[in-house]
């Protein structure tokens, strides 16, 4: 399967799960409350953490392996299983200690406990998603999406509704997880075999101990200001905080999740062809810029509204997490393909060291701000998103030889018009409309069309150029 065929069934696949989902999502927001989110957050993010270690960046590795192939496979699964079974009962063993010493919540206990049940069923489904990806196979993967996430929805919702609380968030996602093995084992033609080559495993292992340790460090990112706010201010404003964030997500997730995998797939055959690997780098840079830039501040314009809208009283607070969130995600996209090229590169250490050197920064602003207060806390992480963006920038200077200075420069103007635009919106729609959804309907879609007007004068020769030259590097 070439590139454009990879990667419209990647495309399609998150754009049904990331349909389906946020439906899901905003049902369960109406029938559950903060708490009840926050509590299945905390359990989450524990097993979150543990999977760095079952996974033992086997996936990566066997995803960028030219040789060797159903050796690698095999090695993958059975290092995986055995890491699964001996972690899945470390957090089963050790659940009780974990949520009274973390989130001050009896409750995350038996939580976490049926949630170790995802170790296992992760263990059991990553070599043969990771072979598929390899593989191109981006059709299949549709489809175990397109079935995966509507599963969770149809036990999620009933059991919520007939009030079972966090409990229906917890069986939603064990059912699509058994789901998702069972289609996988069924779409996969690889089986494993009692066969372990120790000269293909000591090599996946050195190059997985770099992703893995890479993984911590993306954990503690992705997950860290959570756990901070979870031990802090407990479950309540931990579910409030996730919820606004993880809104955020879906939204750019619909629109950069099919990429990534197409494009780490892609980037690996680019590994010894520096030049071509910097140009589709800068292409795919500028790209980024032009959409993520103009959502963030969509989102951030319309972020009081959209709590209103969307959410009901029991989410008071939500819009301001909503807003400065996504200017977050949005500005931290541009630089969000960089851990891709590091490993087509063939160079995992860089994802490793890179965000090392920053890690000791975010978690000691982390750890004040909390103590000062919840705004304060959300507004500090804008701060190190931009001061991030600005890093990786010259960190991919240094290695790839990107022009840092005309980015900016693109990034900033772009910005700037997307700013004053959304701010006029903004200003007409609640001045000559009423009430919370026609506002916010009218004055987001008016914003979408106004920069999408203002791109097409301003980009559509540059656009024109840069897609027939992507295609030909394709």
């Amino acid at each position: 399967m070439n590139l454009s065929h990879a990667l419209k069934w990647s495309f399609l696949a998150e754009i049904a799960s990331k349909t389906i989902t946020p439906i899901v999502f905003l049902f369960l927001a109406r029938l559950l409350t903060p708490e009840d989110f926050g509590v299945v957050s905390a359990a989450t993010m524990v097993i979150a953490f543990s999977q760095i270690f079952w996974e033992a960046g086997m996936s990566k590795a066997l995803i960028q392996r030219q040789t060797d192939i159903s050796e690698a496979a095999n090695v993958a699964f059975w290092v995986n299983i055995a890491l699964g079974c001996m972690i899945a009962s470390l957090l089963f063993l050790s659940a009780g200690p974990i949520a009274m010493t973390f989130f001050k919540d009896a409750r995350v206990t038996a939580v976490l406990q049926v949630m170790t049940l995802q170790v296992m069923f992760g263990a059991l489904s990553s070599v043969q998603t990771a072979l598929l990806q390899k593989e191109m196979g981006f059709k299949k993967l549709f489809w175990v999406r397109m079935i995966t996430v509507t599963f969770p929805g149809i036990a999620s919702i009933p059991l919520a509704w007939s009030g079972f609380a966090y409990w229906s968030l917890v069986t939603g996602t064990l059912t699509g997880q058994i789901v998702q093995v069972f289609m996988l084992w069924q779409l996969s033609h690889w089986r494993p075999s009692w066969h372990f080559h120790a000269a293909v495993a000591k090599e996946m292992v050195m190059f997985g101990a770099w992703v893995g340790v890479s993984g911590v460090l993306a954990w503690f990112y992705t997950w860290a200001d959570s756990l901070i706010v979870g031990k802090y201010l407990g479950t309540h404003d931990l579910g409030l905080y996730r919820t606004g964030n993880q809104f955020v997500i879906l939204v750019f997730n619909m629109i950069f999740g099919p990429i990534m995998p197409v494009l780490y797939s892609y980037l690996s055959r680019m590994e010894q062809d520096q030049q071509r690997l910097k140009i589709a780098i800068e292409k795919v840079i500028r790209i980024i810029i032009l959409i993520s830039v103009p959502i963030a501040i969509i989102l951030f314009t319309f972020s009081s509204l959209i709590g209103l809208a969307v959410f009901d009283s029991k989410w008071d607070g939500l819009g301001i997490v909503i807003g400065v969130m996504a200017l977050v995600h949005g500005f931290s996209w541009i630089v969000g393909m960089n851990g891709e090229v590091y490993r087509a590169m063939g160079k995992p250490s860089y994802e490793t060291v890179v965000p090392a050197l920053t890690l000791f920064l975010y978690l000691a602003a982390y750890t004040y701000t909390i103590q000062i207060g919840f705004n304060v806390f959300i507004w500090n992480r804008l701060l190190l998103a931009l001061g991030a963006l600005l890093f990786h920038l010259y960190i991919l200077k240094i290695i790839i030889k990107v022009n840092v200075l005309i980015l900016m420069a693109y990034l900033c103007g772009v910005t700037i018009a997307a700013f004053f635009s959304v701010s006029i919106v903004h200003w007409l729609t609640i001045s000559y409309f009423s009430g919370v959804w026609l506002p916010l309907l009218a004055g987001s879609l008016t914003s979408v069309v106004l920069l999408g007007l203002i791109i097409y004068i301003f980009e559509r020769n540059r656009m024109i150029m840069e897609i027939i030259l992507f295609a030909k590097t394709c």
